[in-house]
């Protein structure tokens, strides 16, 4: 070979160790790069298109995070595939002291009663009843500890890796009280922001019927009829150029306040996630924080 030949040989090779034919590193640097990083005063943010199923923008995306009541999503998902809406389900007496705590959204179940499947489920997604999570979860597996297996098993099969769950609730372990399992009294339900993305996509997508359960603006249990944390939601985004029809709320002493939300902007759909926005008691700055993600991605 010549000498000019072996050059133009050897600048091939080069090239194409740096730039593959195929454009792998060329796509994963575009793929990579589009993804856009987000300023929030929240611990962990996503949006994503829930059209595309594509993460748009992030904040610490991958670390898990307590994540409180939105936990009542993988709940009330279980429910809807394992329990026909119409069971009666009796609330053991441990169930009742849980919703007895001053501490804990309920709606006071009495072991004495029994209450359907159905309206026990919009109690726990509409107004966050510990209380109808908890026996909800009771119902399809028998005990927190299995349904917690199932919870697990179902996170898996989705993908999702960091997961930890401890109850339906999204309570502390300790607040479970005989229902805790074995783990340390603090532990919580935990999950990155992308996962919880991931989670309420699939949950929407499969079972539509949650979409309508947290789009409803009232709720009625037991004879009382009261606003349901989908108003608090609607409230807030009604001046904004967003429109939002869900989902849910995640508040907890340890990990302050969080959202998952459902928005519709310009036909485009996506979904937010803000974990830990700011303390319990500041309920507001998580829908403050939400839309400014929105507002720093479309």
């Amino acid at each position: 070979m010549k000498k000019s030949g072996l050059l133009a040989a050897i600048c091939i090779v080069t090239l194409s160790i740096a730039f593959p034919v195929n454009g792998q590193q060329i796509q994963a640097s575009k793929k990579k790069k589009s993804i856009k990083k987000i300023t929030t005063t929240a611990k962990a943010a996503v949006v994503m298109n829930a059209d595309t199923d594509k993460i748009l923008s992030e904040k610490n995306a991958h670390k898990p995070l307590a994540i409180a009541s939105i936990s009542k999503l993988m709940t009330g998902y279980l429910v809807l595939k394992k329990l026909p809406l119409g069971t009666q389900v009796q609330p053991s007496s441990n169930t009742m002291k849980i919703g007895e705590e001053s501490n804990l959204a309920s709606v006071n179940l009495d072991s004495n009663q029994s209450y359907s499947a159905d309206e026990l489920l919009r109690a726990a997604l509409q107004l966050s009843a510990n209380d109808a999570a908890i026996a909800l979860g009771d119902q399809v597996s028998g005990s927190q500890t299995k349904f917690v297996k199932l919870m697990t098993k179902t996170s898996q099969s989705w993908g999702l890796a960091s997961v930890q769950w401890y109850n339906a609730a999204g309570i502390r372990n300790d607040e479970a009280m005989d229902d805790g399992v074995k783990a340390p009294d603090n532990a919580e339900n935990k999950m990155s922001a992308v996962d919880v993305a991931l989670m309420t996509d699939n949950i929407l997508e499969k079972i539509p019927r949650i979409k309508r359960i947290v789009h409803q603006s009232q709720n009625q249990f037991d004879g009382i009829t009261q606003d349901s944390n989908y108003v608090l939601m609607k409230n807030y985004f009604k001046n904004t150029k967003y429109t939002v029809t869900g989902v849910k709320l995640g508040i907890s002493v340890k990990s302050g306040v969080s959202y998952v939300g459902l928005f519709t902007y310009k036909g485009k759909h996506y979904i937010t996630v803000v974990l830990h926005a700011d303390q319990y008691t500041n309920l507001s700055a998580v829908f403050r924080e939400t839309k400014r993600i929105l507002n720093q991605t479309i």
